[in-house]
């Protein structure tokens, strides 16, 4: 008989027994220091109105965790067919924040529970009227097919603001409501003359030599403000400190962006077919407008009611009163 056998066999119990000391030390030690400790919040979701699937600083900010941090799971809803879609979206109890132009104050004027909470970083109102190869001025669309995007929503209603500040109706067009269709698209099929579209496919579409700016809307405006930053009533009531975590998060979205432009250029183009000197273009025009206190311009409000009443968009009848259009208490 092997005489090592009992002395191999005593190390390797004696060894097994010191790893179950070691381990029985370290969860009793654990144990310990996780006694107290609170867990994890759980986050608050926070299903989101959205015009357009996104490529830009907020889309960066949860990829990045930055909404998470806040205590938010930021569930994004896109209805690509504009605004008056998700006014709908919100109406039906889909959604419990949102971010668009004036179908939200379409929306508040005839009786719909929501409360503008804030502005997005750019205020102002970005659509803007190019027209195809040979169109040169908006006088030249008399007689023509313009796209106008959807019907009540923000495209639709500054390509009419545009129109009639140059002396042209909507029956000296033919003004076809294309709804979710990219402007890019629309034009390139040559059955257009116009499309009211944003700064992005613009400077993509001069830069290719197919389309000429014809009409910036913000240029007919005046003291205007298009975007808003909403919350319902119900979500008001029972998620107050989840409405001031989405806006702080917002804030830091759109500063960390500010600060990272090459990634935030890198990370536009990982989802959207242009090139990158276009993008950085693009963000050369939009990074200047940016409001990061997020602040609502009341008379820019008030003027937008206004001009939205002329379009016959708000019965005139009605009264913008900030005490019961908004709720600005989140914005500390």
């Amino acid at each position: 008989m092997n005489s090592t056998l009992p002395t191999r066999m005593a190390r390797r119990a004696l060894g097994f027994a010191s790893f179950l000391v070691v381990a029985f030390a370290s969860a009793v030690c654990c144990a310990e220091s996780n006694q107290g400790a609170e867990p994890a919040a759980p986050l608050v979701p926070v299903r989101m109105a959205n015009l357009a699937i996104g490529w830009g600083p907020q889309e960066l900010a949860i990829e990045r965790g930055t909404f998470a941090r806040h205590g938010i799971d930021l569930q994004v809803i896109n209805f690509i067919r504009g605004g008056a879609e998700a006014t709908a979206g919100v109406a039906s109890g889909q959604v419990d924040m949102g971010e668009f132009g004036s179908p939200i104050l379409m929306g508040i004027a005839s009786g719909l529970h929501i409360k503008i909470v804030g502005s997005p970083p750019v205020k102002g109102n970005n659509f803007e009227v190019i027209g195809a190869k040979g169109i040169g001025s908006i006088m030249d669309l008399r007689g023509k097919v313009v796209a106008g995007g959807e019907l009540g929503g923000g495209s639709h209603q500054s390509l009419l603001k545009i129109l009639h500040d140059n002396g042209l109706s909507e029956n000296d067009v033919t003004v076809v409501a294309t709804g979710g269709l990219n402007a890019e698209m629309v034009l390139r099929s040559g059955r257009v003359a116009a499309a009211v579209t944003s700064e992005l496919t613009r400077l993509k579409m001069i830069d290719d030599g197919r389309a000429t700016l014809l009409a910036r809307a913000r240029d007919y405006y005046g003291h205007y403000q298009h975007g808003y930053i909403f919350a319902t009533d119900d979500f008001i009531r029972t998620h107050p400190e989840a409405v001031r975590e989405f806006l702080q998060a917002k804030r830091e979205a759109f500063e960390y962006a500010k600060t990272h432009l090459d990634e935030l250029i890198d990370f536009t183009g990982s989802r959207v077919k242009v090139r990158k000197d276009i993008i950085r273009a693009y963000y050369a025009e939009q990074i200047p407008q940016w409001d990061l206190t997020l602040s609502v311009d009341l008379e820019g409000v008030a003027n937008a009611v206004k001009i939205l009443q002329e379009l016959h968009e708000i019965k005139p009848t009605v009264k913008f009163d900030p005490n019961t259009w908004l709720d600005l208490r989140f914005l500390d």
